[in-house]
């Protein structure tokens, strides 16, 4: 056998063991980028959040279109159309907020009576998360539970 032949033949097996993960590479690329994380939260989830709350039950959806840095960690709004919704009580708006470095997640939300709910879950472990539901209204405050789920 010519000697210069030889390193080449030795290499095929090499090159066939690359197939695998050239054939990943290239589905990952068809793919597009993962969408954005935050802990729990995924851009393009849509979330349930509900309890019961001063007597009644109270339930609402918290999509994620995208996430942003703000102070306390990342949230699904930017923190200036936060406040703005917050300070002019705008009915039908929600955050969901995921706390890096606490390792909680925070969904807010504003009702059609003003009343702003608060559900803060401290625990991440399984599905569904349970967590204290706050409602602040009229100057009163009430508290109970909430469970929060995703659909995606």
């Amino acid at each position: 056998m010519n000697l210069k032949v030889l390193p080449a033949l030795l290499l095929l097996p090499l090159l066939g063991a690359c197939g695998p993960v050239a054939s990943l590479l290239a589905n990952a690329e068809s793919d597009g980028p993962a969408p954005r994380r935050a802990g729990p939260l995924t851009v393009g989830q849509t979330w349930t959040v509900s309890g019961p709350i001063d007597g009644r039950t109270v339930t609402t959806t918290v999509n994620i279109p995208d996430l942003f840095d703000v102070p306390d960690g990342n949230a699904s709004v930017n923190g200036r159309d936060q406040a703005d919704a917050f300070s002019s009580g705008r009915a039908g708006f929600t955050v969901a907020t995921f706390d890096p470095s606490r390792r909680t997640l925070r969904f807010d939300w504003i009702a059609e009576n003003g009343g702003v709910y608060s559900c803060q879950i401290e625990t991440l472990l399984s599905m569904p998360y349970n967590g204290r539901l706050t409602l602040r209204s009229a100057g009163t405050t009430a508290m109970g539970t909430c469970t929060a789920t995703t659909s995606s």
